[in-house]
């Protein structure tokens, strides 16, 4: 029996992330424990904000509500399972 490999939701993100955009610069941060306390978080929620630094060429030309639309579409399964806000910095490479 093969056994399921378990990732994080920082893990599957990067993954997509580094599969869609093929970016050069890549920082994906679980930044959860910031919003603590703030309503419809629970000592349960887990993975649920990130910050996001990404260079890529697939963002040039892009303006950063295309970027940003983007990036939902690429990770739209993660909001489904969870994921509750991104703050994104993203440009392209000649920016």
């Amino acid at each position: 029996m093969e056994l399921e490999t378990k990732q994080t939701r920082k893990q599957r993100m990067e993954t997509v992330l580094q599969e869609t955009f093929h970016p050069k610069e890549l920082l994906v941060k679980d930044v959860s424990l910031e919003h603590a306390g703030h309503p419809g978080m629970t000592k349960d929620s887990k993975e649920t904000h990130f910050r996001i630094k990404m260079v890529s060429s697939v963002f040039r030309g892009k303006s950063t509500v295309e970027q940003h639309r983007t990036v939902y579409e690429a990770l739209g399964s993660e909001f489904k399972k969870g994921l509750h806000a991104l703050e994104m910095d993203l440009s392209s490479p000649e920016t």
